[in-house]
């Protein structure tokens, strides 16, 4: 490449800040580590105990926090949403789900959630297995909740007027959290605030 001009294209990023609105109540699920470390067993094929810790217990540990805290929700959350909504808005020729999955990032990690209620649900779900004999579940539930996201993307494929579109459209059609649209439930669901 000695002495050959390159021309490179300039990347143009651009940054949008908006208010996601929670229009039923969210509910964090993070991994249980109980069912995390028995599976790292069963991959190593080490013995492994039956968790005995109840789910009055763990549902106590059912958060995301914040680095200083506070209960929040993670960036991943949204962005995952973003992309399996995006499908809705774009065709292939548009680019499709790429578009958002490698144009689009989200500023942060968990992000503090404003509400005004917290509080446990309890759900029966089945044991996996031949016999799927019921157990309980109980997760946190955040009802009228928000929280300001900043998006960064690249304005050579996408527009501010997209993104939020793509917002909207994943609020309603995939949501965020447990028990999520997307998986079939009634969580999760949001919009962008105008």
């Amino acid at each position: 490449m000695a002495g050959q001009k390159v021309n490179l294209k300039k990347l143009e990023i651009g940054t949008i800040k908006v208010t996601i609105v929670g229009d039923s109540p969210y509910m964090p699920e993070p991994m249980d580590m109980a069912v995390l470390e028995k599976y790292n067993k069963i991959k190593s094929k080490q013995n492994y105990t039956k968790d005995d810790i109840s789910e009055e217990e763990k549902v106590k540990a059912k958060f995301y926090h914040t680095e200083d805290g506070k209960f929040g929700i993670p960036t991943r959350a949204i962005y995952n949403s973003m992309i399996r909504g995006s499908s809705y808005l774009f065709d292939i020729k548009q680019g499709g789900m790429r578009n958002i999955k490698e144009g689009v990032t989200i500023v942060g990690d968990v992000l503090p959630l404003k509400y005004k209620k917290q509080k446990e649900v309890t759900h029966w779900g089945r044991t996996s297995g031949m016999k799927g004999s019921p157990r309980k579940i109980m997760r946190n539930a955040f009802e009228d909740w928000s929280v300001e996201v900043t998006i960064q993307f690249n304005k050579a494929n996408l527009s501010a007027e997209q993104i939020v579109n793509v917002l909207n459209w994943a609020g309603f059609h995939i949501g965020v959290g447990g028990f999520r649209k997307e998986k079939t439930g009634n969580f999760g669901s949001f919009h962008v605030k105008v």
